[in-house]
């Protein structure tokens, strides 16, 4: 089956990524810039390394630019102009829907870049004495935050990045009320966790476009490329949700069939990334 994995990383000094990139098991990668941080303990690729994988790997590798808010809202068009198709903000000073960031939205709205927001908890990005920029721990990310900025937005496509754990609740809103707001699914693999992502895949969204939550949701892995444990644990996420929707969830549930399958795994970022079906009628 056709896979996007929707939401990855990229390390300094990376090995091994264009053997992941050249080897066929992922139609597309879309890798998030976060250069600059250290995320537990792992130092990711600079922006340039991020933009040299995109030219290496044309229309299998695309990549979203770091947004950092502290650069003003004239960075988003230097993003773009570089090569990013998308922005990826981390850590907020305060919270997502903060209506000082509003300027950057309504930028990333009109030049038509999505943005993937990071939703709950968050591994460590070093201690107010090893960085000074943006914020700490998972509180301004709540996935809740997210709403507003769909509503005062209308026409910014957007991602939520994980599903928003321990707020989850806040996702399925999300999800339900909000018809520029997906999700997608990386670092939810804990057995409690799945039966609540279970049980809300086959309802009916209230967003005006007639989506069930399981075209609201894309497959991606969070895994920092470029490592050898990294990139075989991408390749282990692959195998554990296409096996779960084969043997699992393709007896008991509607969405787990083949053509259903297949929006989780590739159809609905495929969509998402080309402004096809209810991305191409987003302004009615």
């Amino acid at each position: 089956m056709k896979c996007i994995d929707s939401h990855a990383h990229l390390v300094h000094n990376h090995k091994g990524f264009h053997e992941i990139a050249d080897s066929g098991e992922f139609e597309e990668i879309w890798l998030m810039d976060l250069s600059g941080y250290t995320l537990g303990g792992i130092e990711l690729a600079t922006q340039e390394e991020v933009l040299q994988a995109v030219k290496d790997h044309p229309q299998v590798v695309y990549a979203y630019g770091h947004l950092d808010f502290s650069k003003g809202v004239e960075e988003i068009d230097r993003l773009k102009d570089a090569g990013f198709c998308g922005l990826k903000p981390y850590k907020p000073q305060t919270n997502w829907n903060d209506q000082r960031y509003y300027p950057f939205y309504a930028r990333a709205e009109e030049l038509d870049m999505p943005i993937l927001f990071h939703t709950g908890m968050a591994v460590s990005a070093g201690s107010w004495k090893e960085r000074s920029a943006g914020g700490f721990g998972p509180d301004g990310m709540r996935p809740g935050y997210l709403g507003g900025i769909a509503e005062a937005f209308p026409l910014l496509r957007i991602i939520g990045g994980h599903l928003g754990y321990p707020w989850f609740d806040e996702t399925v809103q999300n999800i339900y009320y909000y018809k520029n707001i997906v999700h997608d699914i990386s670092g939810y693999r804990h057995p409690e966790q799945l039966m609540e992502f279970i049980k809300n895949l086959d309802r009916l969204s209230h967003d005006g476009t007639d989506r069930m939550f399981n075209d609201k949701f894309f497959f991606a892995t969070d895994q920092f490329y470029g490592l050898e444990q990294e990139n075989e644990r991408a390749l282990k996420l692959k195998n554990f949700w296409t096996l779960f929707f084969e043997v699992s969830l393709s007896v008991y549930c509607r969405w787990g069939k083949p053509e259903e399958a297949e929006k989780f795994f590739y159809t609905n970022a495929y969509d998402f990334r080309n402004k096809k079906g209810v991305w191409e009628n987003n302004k009615k």
